[in-house]
């Protein structure tokens, strides 16, 4: 086959919606070279047979399938290593490898993708009229530090999916990741080293050199790093039954929040957490700081008559029960803690 062909045929089994991209072939360009393009349609497979179908030496296609998973594009499965499953897929494991593959013209490729691309086809797609029977995806996973300062919680009764502690503590295996949407877009000063991989997917960040071990203890310290800085924890569990990762998202480099907010389509694959929050009008100061953390917009400043002061309130419709609020008002006075709601 002509190159051009080899990379098309790989993007259609990535499943990329457009595999005639420019953009994308950029991409797939700089990552592989037409030779390696052709072992890679030869997945999956094991090592020997890939040897048999290509006529390179073993040794060399073993080197080749590790430089290929180190770059985030096969993963390793029962039958043999297999490409990526989709574009996020690719988008997400190739911009989280080691800092030996990605370079400042692959972010820019990635993030001129992400622009020109990826935002118009979601855009496309909030025109398109929702399914109110449609799963969702993703999960929002309340503040464990949010939990911490809310006393009156029944921390017993919080669903499992979204005891943010217990979850980590029942992992077999926790890595640390970079953050692929802060790492590509680099819209924000937020810290890329704070989202989260566990048991399977961390073993694969570890192997390949993309991710850090860390412990129970470890990991909640991180957690808690990034609900200091106002970050929101979601879980894209949609994609496994079993936890696989946690991310801390920001709302300007997100690849859920950034469109979601934009074009309002937030809610048709974001899921709610099992709480919201609340203000105690009493002991409210008026300082906005859970107005200005708010990513969902559920929080707006009114009087509380019969004072002239203005004070928080809380709209429970548009509240996702994040708990970052809840954080941010605990630097001052405590005033918003969180209630469990009714599934």
């Amino acid at each position: 086959m002509e190159p051009k062909e080899i990379y098309t045929t790989l993007l259609q089994k990535i499943n990329v919606p457009d595999p005639s991209s420019e953009r994308m072939h950029k991409i797939i360009r700089k990552l592989v070279t037409p030779e390696e393009g052709e072992l890679l349609l030869a997945l999956p497979a094991e090592p020997t047979e890939l040897g048999r179908k290509t006529g390179m030496p073993e040794e060399t296609v073993q080197r080749k399938l590790r430089e290929f998973m180190e770059k985030g594009m096969v993963v390793p499965t029962s039958k043999g290593p297999r490409l990526v499953r989709d574009v996020l897929q690719f988008h997400d494991a190739n911009l989280s490898s080691s800092v030996k593959w990605v370079d400042t013209e692959l972010l820019d490729l990635w993030k001129d993708w992400y622009e020109a691309e990826f935002m118009p086809f979601t855009e496309k797609l909030g025109t398109i009229p929702a399914d109110p029977s449609a799963p969702k995806t993703v999960r929002v996973v309340p503040a464990w530090r949010a939990i911490e300062l809310s006393p009156d919680l029944p921390v017993a009764k919080l669903p499992p999916e979204e005891n943010l502690r217990d979850l980590v503590k029942g992992a077999d295996v926790i890595a640390v990741v970079p953050c692929t949407c802060r790492r590509n877009l680099r819209r924000c000063d937020a810290k890329v080293e704070l989202c989260m991989l566990f048991n399977r997917g961390a073993e694969y960040a570890i192997n390949r050199g993309a991710g850090r071990r860390v412990s129970a203890d470890e990991a909640m310290a991180v957690l808690r790093e990034g609900e200091e800085a106002g970050l929101v924890h979601t879980w894209p569990f949609g994609l496994s039954s079993r936890l696989n990762e946690i991310c801390n998202c920001c709302r300007d480099c997100c690849i859920i929040f950034d469109p979601g907010l934009k074009f309002g389509t937030l809610d048709r694959g974001l899921a709610k957490s099992h709480l919201r929050a609340e203000v105690h009008k009493g002991v409210c100061d008026g300082c906005q700081d859970c107005v200005e953390t708010c990513f969902f917009g559920a929080i707006e400043m009114k009087k509380d008559p019969p004072g002239k002061k203005l004070k928080a309130v809380v709209d429970p419709e548009k509240c996702y029960g994040c708990g970052a609020c809840v954080v941010a008002c605990s630097t001052h006075v405590h005033a918003i803690r969180m209630r469990l709601v009714e599934p």
